[in-house]
């Protein structure tokens, strides 16, 4: 299931929001019939990157309830900072997956089908349990909750490295969703 929200839309971006509710649902049943399965969904549209960074920190967080709170204070910095150049974020939830979609830089329909399809393969991509196991590990590490060898961090940062370039490939589906 596919859920789409707004907030903090400005006004010259609001055909752009309207638009990435209308082809959400279309984006991601292009990436179930190419790669399969999708889990649940939320997405978030926003013009404000730090609503966004909130939106998917907030998610990330309720996974690691024992994560320490200037490890948290550092990763919200972290992500707010890091949203600024994105076009969109995925991360998981314990629902499924959150997406943001950054619509300061997605300024077209066709960055935005792009910025969906890219998105959803990422959502796509963490479907499965034991991917899901090995990113909330790769988080546990990153908030210095549980760490991980070096090997395993790298290797996972490798398979991350491979996801990034399977999602840049399914960008070209985005020509097939409505303009």
């Amino acid at each position: 299931m596919i859920s789409v929200t707004r907030e903090n839309v400005s006004f010259g971006q609001r055909g752009l929001a309207r638009h990435a509710e209308q082809a959400a649902a279309h984006a991601a049943d292009l990436i179930r019939s190419r790669y399969g399965r999708l889990p649940g969904v939320e997405i978030l549209v926003s013009s404000r990157t730090d609503a966004l960074a909130d939106f998917v920190h907030e998610s990330k967080v309720a996974l690691l309830p024992d994560a320490g709170a200037r490890a948290v204070a550092q990763h919200l910095r972290w992500e707010r900072r890091g949203l600024r150049g994105k076009y969109g974020v995925t991360e998981l939830s314990a629902g499924g997956i959150v997406l943001g979609l950054n619509l300061a830089k997605a300024r077209t329909v066709a960055d935005v089908n792009e910025t969906l399809t890219h998105e959803l393969l990422h959502a796509h991509q963490l479907s499965g349990r034991a991917e899901r196991d090995e990113h909330l590990a790769y988080l546990r590490h990153g908030f210095d909750i549980e760490p991980l060898p070096r090997r395993k961090v790298r290797a996972y940062e490798r398979v991350m490295d491979r996801r990034e370039r399977e999602a840049r490939d399914a960008e070209r589906l985005a020509s097939q969703l409505p303009a």
